[in-house]
């Protein structure tokens, strides 16, 4: 396990529940989520992305991040219309919601070069 995975296990150890911890957990991992896609290191976003999710499964930004992670890092077109579908569905269908409205137009554009 690299340095940098260590250090995060050892937040997660010391972040357990209060609402502020997990803001500050999600925070953590998704500054290393953007990080590492920045880096084009796919399989260590992806981790961070589940971490976050591990904390907060409702949490829109994550599951968005993830299908763009899908479909346009990994190639895999099934992953990604799942969890834009996920999104939407958390997000009650509002499009008024900006990770509503992404993963609905990211979804649309998807199955339309699909059809």
């Amino acid at each position: 396990m690299n340095t940098e995975m260590k250090t995060l296990a050892q937040l997660a150890d010391r972040f357990r529940e209060p609402r502020q911890d997990r803001r500050q957990m999600i925070g953590v991992y998704r500054r290393h989520a953007v990080r590492a896609v920045a880096e084009e290191r796919w399989a260590a976003a992806g981790i961070f992305l589940d971490r976050i999710l591990e904390v907060d499964p409702r949490h829109t930004e994550a599951w968005l991040m993830k299908g763009h992670l899908y479909r346009h890092c990994l190639g895999n077109t099934e992953a990604a219309l799942s969890c834009y579908r996920k999104v939407i569905v958390l997000g009650a269908y509002d499009t008024s919601h900006p990770h509503v409205r992404r993963a609905q137009q990211s979804l649309e554009q998807l199955l339309k070069r699909l059809a």
